[in-house]
């Protein structure tokens, strides 16, 4: 392989010019797509796929983050290595790769030895037929896979380490992971595989700890969408303001689900979010007596009763699903019209990444959150709690323990004070104030007053 000075690229080494009429013929022959969703899609893709510098990538949930890397291993000679947090996220993304007839596998903890056999036993071949291959970071970690990835590196069949869901390398980050700390070491092992990180979120502070920890090689190239869009309604509802809760939320999800003037056809289906899991059950119980069907999904429930339950949401058998927060990453669901918290979320970054689950497929969807003063201080009386406990182990906060109290502060702010939602999200992701146009309930009706 020769650098972009000796004209050839990472894929095979034909002339680079011819690249691109490669990535457009995968993109519509294997994707079944016949254009990128945005310009800016299209130019992390080639980026990507030309294999000269590390890559950093922020877009929202639905803006097409996977296809940035998934495309270009199609197209790699070797293999490409994923690293997500969880295995139900990775199953996901096989099963969905799969249906593509794209040779993606998995390696984790729940395989079967003969499982675990078959893959590795591709991976040490001397043509593996796997494309992509899923580890968790605890795997990447393990000394059992290096000697599979060193066989991979001496063989010069490691085309790229992708680190998805980067925004858990990061202490100040919303949904920090220990182990993704590790990555960096094994990023120094590699050094001349291109490495491509990916989040959906990201703050400044985020994002240069996604950098420093990861260690990405300067010049980096980076791709990030403005966190506004524009399809998505947001709401706040003051929960000791409601005579009946409950029945607003069934009104709410109703609304967002019927097809217009055709009352009892639903459009799509949508998410209710609860903190913890006696909530869900009752939750789902309460919108099922009144007349909509819900179940709830939660870690609780045996995993073939999870299973069942998620098909039959994403066969639309049930239009609303009432899960705790683990629900929806990965899951690959356009028509998703509306997003409920009936609790507070704990954080700006997660609600913001939860409630974009809702209308990826760019129509009209509702983000509501429920807020209560009571469960505000609930919540805060809690992590107060838990810093105390921190203090007197270690003696003294840390700035990133701190942080989790400053994160729900942010939440609190988004539902407390007037404005544009939209325009609070944008300012807390560091982004331009977006257009405001009946955009959330302030924005529609601007002359209310505080509460």
């Amino acid at each position: 392989e020769k650098d972009v000075g000796g004209h050839f690229s990472r894929m095979s080494g034909e002339a680079l010019p011819g690249l691109e009429g490669r990535v457009q013929k995968a993109l519509r022959r294997v994707f079944g797509f016949e254009s990128f969703k945005t310009s800016l899609q299209e130019s992390a893709t080639m980026t990507v796929a030309r294999g000269e510098k590390d890559v950093f990538v922020c877009m929202p949930t639905g803006a097409g983050k996977s296809l940035c890397y998934q495309l270009p291993a199609v197209l790699a000679v070797g293999i490409t290595i994923v690293i997500s947090p969880l295995i139900a996220l990775i199953q996901d993304q096989v099963d969905h790769l799969l249906a593509l007839k794209i040779k993606a596998c998995s390696l984790n903890s729940k395989l079967s030895a003969q499982e675990k056999k078959t893959i590795l036993a591709d991976l040490t071949s001397e043509k593996p037929q796997v494309k992509l291959l899923y580890i968790t970071p605890e795997m990447a970690a393990a000394s059992s896979f290096q000697a599979t990835l060193n066989s991979l590196v001496s063989r010069k069949l490691l085309s790229y380490l992708v680190i998805d869901e980067a925004h858990c390398v990061s202490q100040w980050g919303h949904n920090f992971r220990p182990d993704y700390l590790r990555l960096g070491t094994l990023r120094t092992r590699i050094p001349s595989t291109p490495c491509v990180a990916l989040t959906a979120t990201a703050t400044k502070q985020v994002q240069e700890d996604i950098v420093a920890v990861l260690k990405l090689k300067q010049p980096l190239s980076t791709f990030k969408i403005p966190c506004f869009r524009s399809n998505l309604f947001y709401d706040v509802q003051f929960k000791e303001l409601l005579t009946d809760p409950y029945a607003n939320l069934k009104d709410f999800c109703l609304k967002a689900l019927e097809v217009t003037n055709t009352t009892g056809v639903y459009s799509g289906c949508g998410i209710v979010y609860c903190r913890m899991r006696d909530m869900c059950d009752q939750l789902a119980t309460e919108l099922s007596y009144r007349g909509l069907k819900a179940k709830a999904y939660h870690a609780g429930l045996k995993a073939a009763d999870r299973t069942l339950i998620q098909n039959e949401w994403m066969e639309e058998k049930i239009p609303v699903i009432v899960a705790t927060i683990s629900f929806g990453m990965g899951v690959d669901k356009a028509n998703v019209r509306f997003v409920a918290h009936w609790n507070i979320a704990k954080s700006m970054a997660g609600y913001y990444q939860e409630s974009g689950r809702a209308g990826r497929d760019g129509k009209p969807s509702c983000c509501r959150l429920y807020y209560s003063r009571h469960e505000r201080d609930q919540v805060s009386f809690l992590i107060k709690k838990e810093l105390s406990n921190i203090q007197e182990k270690k003696g003294t906060l840390k700035e990133p323990d701190k942080a989790v109290m400053t994160a729900f502060d942010a939440i609190v702010n988004f539902c407390e004070e007037l404005g544009c939602r939209h325009a609070a999200i944008a300012k807390y992701f560091g982004d331009v104030t977006p257009p405001c146009n009946k955009c959330c309930d302030y924005c529609k009706n601007p002359q209310k007053e505080d509460v």
